[in-house]
């Protein structure tokens, strides 16, 4: 898979994260995410993607890698008729749970993050996770991680992702076979962090969880038996992103609450907004431009938001934005053009006080033009 590529999709299915309704049950809707030669990557990737049905004019939006670096997406936005999974698809489509789910509270997201395991059609026991975003949406897949069978413990995944996960938490988790009892998490400083096991129930082995911060990047993970002797360490080399240590094109904006955005590309151009120099948000100006979607229709507003600050980017003819949560309490920012004539978006940029997360309780978006009159408003339901 190409890097373009990738960061093309790691960015418009974080996009989709943020926006999209969930999907109803009667609808088809999956997405798959598979990368064997970026496995970290493909994690990181992963955690802000959403299964949901899209209203979009075609049934169903695909991307495909097919030069080995195994990545697909499928959103499907209305009932589709069913066809035969390729060998490609088949290994991920359906696999037979073995035991009972475990839920645990994700705390990248501050939402529900399901692991258990499955029995794939060629009879390997896979891994399988099922994300919730912040915003609502969701993801839930199995595989591609490394073999279970024959492992004392293995690595499936993390929660990594370019930007950091807004509570500046990740987290990491994998396999253990009976004899492990402890696993700890190496950082790239030195220090260590002791992590939790679970065995679900009827379950073949047991799931081990680590948070750290998303300061300090993992390098190895040690396994250690009742004695507290190594069984197993498992080296592991922390993600890169392309826009970490990108430069940016022109000028860069100041806004409300120190918030610093400017225009990137890496190589596709996005807006990268931050906080004290680092990272915290992102909006993608490419393949679609400016306030598209994933289907390339327009958006009226694409918001992001980190701790008090609430931000994003909006069409040219708005004037200034409200927040309006439940109760009624609102909050308003003016907008600004923005310099680098890159589609002609307006910027906006607020604080609030009211809430830690602004999506657990649900909230408005209303769009008003130089006169104060409404042109647009847009409804966010609690997501939890």
């Amino acid at each position: 898979m190409t890097d373009r590529l990738e960061s093309r999709l790691r960015s418009a299915l974080g996009t989709a994260a943020t926006r999209a309704p969930q999907a109803p049950a009667r609808f088809s809707a999956e997405v798959v995410l598979r990368s064997r030669r970026r496995r970290t990557r493909r994690n990181a990737l992963v955690a802000g993607v959403c299964v949901v049905a899209v209203a979009v004019p075609v049934a169903v939006t695909v991307a495909r890698d097919t030069g080995g670096g195994g990545i697909a997406a499928v959103v499907a936005a209305t009932p589709v008729t069913p066809v035969t999974p390729t060998a490609f698809e088949a290994p991920l489509r359906n696999p037979d749970p073995i035991g009972k789910r475990l839920t645990i509270d994700n705390p990248s997201e501050g939402r529900p993050l399901s692991l258990w395991y499955a029995r794939a059609k060629d009879g390997a026991t896979v891994f399988c996770r099922k994300h919730t975003s912040r915003a609502g949406g969701g993801t839930e897949f199995c595989g591609e991680g490394p073999a279970i069978d024959g492992a004392e413990a293995t690595d499936q995944g993390s929660t990594e992702s370019f930007p950091p996960p807004v509570t500046g938490k990740v987290l990491h988790y994998g396999t253990a076979q009976a004899g492990i009892t402890r696993v700890v998490a190496v950082l790239k400083g030195g220090g260590r962090v002791t992590g939790t096991l679970r065995i679900p129930q009827d379950a073949p082995q047991a799931v081990w969880t680590v948070t750290v911060s998303a300061k300090e990047p993992v390098t190895a993970f040690e396994f250690l038996d009742g004695r507290g002797k190594t069984v197993k360490r498992i080296e592991r080399q922390p993600p890169t992103f392309p826009e970490t240590d990108a430069k940016p094109v022109g000028s860069t904006v100041e806004t409300s609450g120190g918030l610093v955005v400017g225009l990137y590309e890496t190589p596709d151009r996005s807006l990268i907004w931050k906080l004290e120099g680092r990272a915290v948000a992102m909006n993608t100006l490419s393949p679609g431009g400016p306030l598209t979607d994933m289907g390339g229709r327009p958006m009226k507003v694409e918001l992001r938001e980190h701790e008090d600050r609430w931000f994003g980017i909006t069409g040219a003819g708005t004037a200034r934005v409200a927040l309006v949560f439940r109760d009624g309490t609102t909050v308003t920012a003016d907008t600004r053009p923005e310099p680098w004539q890159a589609g002609g978006f307006r910027m906006f940029a607020g604080m609030q006080r009211h809430t830690d997360d602004i999506y657990a309780e649900g909230f408005e978006l209303i769009g008003y033009d130089r006169s104060g009159a409404e042109l647009w408003r847009e409804d966010h339901g609690p997501t939890r």
